[in-house]
């Protein structure tokens, strides 16, 4: 009968335990410790069946003790987990740090081992250690330095200063981000993919910033601008650029100073703030953004200037034809191939690209953004870019891309509409840009291919749109009002 009660308590402790375990993971708790507390109990059961009495009494003592510190061990864990770990998940108190979890599961393993051991076997473990002052002395030197890492490794645990996954800098140029705290070092993990191990106790005792602790790092950088370009249109170029990357955030707000006036340039300062943290994540937006204005100048007609003491070569506007750009009567045939272009004639495509520009984009740039004004179309030449729309605040959606020969901005050139979307180049990419005043040209000259244009834009504005038969005629009438009065077209005016 004494059998049965305890297979029943055993089989009644296990449904308890696999019970609570479920509902901890229904209700995201932290993970109850199962694995040694099924192993107490089995030990419990297995030991209780077996007749012990034919043992010699040394070696029962030993064999009962066995079974009480695996019960006392498994107690003591879930006790830990429920007093500390599922409170601290409930948002009662701080989670624990892992080394005092560590700490408080030895340290209460090990008084209770002490206290049964004493009881059951009559033996003092706190006296025998004590009472041999050599191999107290031992004890103690060796474990000095670990014992110091320990107590260090507990207060960066307990404190604030900073946890995993937040971006530090320590004397002599230690930098990484923090991998994990262990009992005895810190781990961070430095720009190469490296790990560097830094004792506790080195942490504790030298100078530690924590470049990431408000959840953005600052990086910042220098660029050499040319004196002829004046320091309200460098900054307001800059700015420009790094606004336009998307991995530049808008809060702290990117700063651009007037550093210094060097022998050849202007230095300007550039500060902005990222939220990927560590120096490869810094490396990687500084050349995109160096890369970046690289392409902005040239579209200025600017560079990066030489030092004086070497000649200074001719101006970008002064030069030849870059090699690689197509030429005039390539463009006049990349523009007959778009729709809204292909009526006109070889007299008038060549009108058209005399008063348009080529223009290049680096990897990532805006060509346009939505809902910013403009006054141009572009006609991709050579790479491709892609077309992003904002859906909600904060969050855009790629919704097609665009290669050589494709056209976009066509509604804002011809109805001075505001940009529907976001257009950003993904590779190194040419464009044609047609602007307003390149139109306007055609039609001082023929005025008469104003409503052929309206024509087009409709159609193309039905094709979007899906306009039907009835919408059509009506608002073909009133888009040929609104571009008559953009474009001064009124005989007689």
């Amino acid at each position: 009968m004494a059998l049965l009660q305890i297979w029943i308590s055993a089989l009644a402790a296990t449904a308890g335990l696999l019970v609570l375990a479920r509902l901890g993971r229904l209700r995201h708790l932290p993970t109850l410790p199962l694995r040694l507390p099924l192993l107490a109990i089995a030990a419990w059961v297995l030991l209780s069946s077996l007749p012990l009495q034919g043992l010699p009494p040394a070696y029962r003592v030993w064999v009962l003790l066995t079974d009480d510190l695996l019960l006392t061990y498994a107690a003591i864990l879930i006790a830990l987990w429920a007093a500390l770990e599922v409170p601290a998940h409930l948002g009662l108190w701080r989670p624990p740090p892992q080394l005092l979890m560590q700490l408080l599961t030895l340290g209460s393993g090990a008084l209770a081992t002490v206290v049964l051991v004493r009881q059951s076997a009559r033996l003092d473990l706190v006296g025998l250690v004590t009472t041999s002052a050599v191999l107290t002395a031992v004890i103690g030197l060796a474990a000095q330095e670990s014992l110091k890492d320990l107590f260090a490794g507990l207060e960066l645990q307990l404190g604030d200063d900073f946890t995993e996954g937040d971006f530090l800098e320590l004397d002599q140029g230690v930098r990484g981000v923090v991998v994990r705290v262990s009992w005895r070092d810190t781990m961070l993990r430095n720009m190469d993919g490296q790990l560097v191990v830094v004792p506790n106790s080195l942490v504790t005792a030298r100078v530690l910033r924590n470049l990431g602790r408000s959840g953005a790092v600052s990086n910042r950088f220098s660029v050499g601008l040319d004196y002829e370009l004046s320091p309200a249109q460098a900054r307001a170029l800059l700015e420009k650029v790094v606004l336009q990357h998307p991995k530049v955030l808008r809060e702290p707000a990117p700063r651009i100073r007037v550093q210094e006036f060097q022998d050849s340039a202007i230095a300007y300062e550039l500060q902005v703030w990222q939220r990927d943290l560590g120096d490869g994540a810094i490396g990687d937006l500084r050349s995109d953004l160096l890369e970046q204005i690289w392409y902005a100048l040239a579209r200025e007609g600017q560079s990066i200037p030489f030092p004086v003491r070497e000649l200074r070569p001719r101006r970008p506007q002064d030069r030849d034809k870059p090699p690689g750009h197509p030429s005039r009567q390539q463009c006049c045939q990349t523009l007959a191939s778009a729709g809204i272009f292909t009526d006109l004639s070889g007299e008038q495509l060549e009108t058209l690209v005399e008063g348009s520009h080529q223009v290049a984009y680096g990897p990532g740039e805006a060509v346009v953004q939505e809902g910013a004004e403009g006054h141009s179309m572009f006609h991709v030449l050579r790479g491709t870019v892609e077309i992003l729309k904002e859906i909600e605040p904060g969050h855009t959606v790629a919704v097609r891309q665009l290669g050589p020969g494709e056209v976009f901005g066509e509604m804002t050139l011809f109805l001075d509409a505001p940009r529907s979307a976001t257009v950003r180049a993904t590779e190194e990419c040419l464009l044609l840009e047609v602007d307003r005043g390149s139109i306007k040209g055609l039609l001082d000259e023929n005025p008469d291919l104003l409503e052929r244009f309206a024509a087009m834009v409709q159609e193309r504005q039905a094709e979007l749109k899906s306009l039907d038969r009835e919408q059509h005629t009506e608002r073909s009438n009133a888009l040929l009002e609104t571009m008559k009065r953009l474009f001064f077209a009124f005989k007689g005016t």
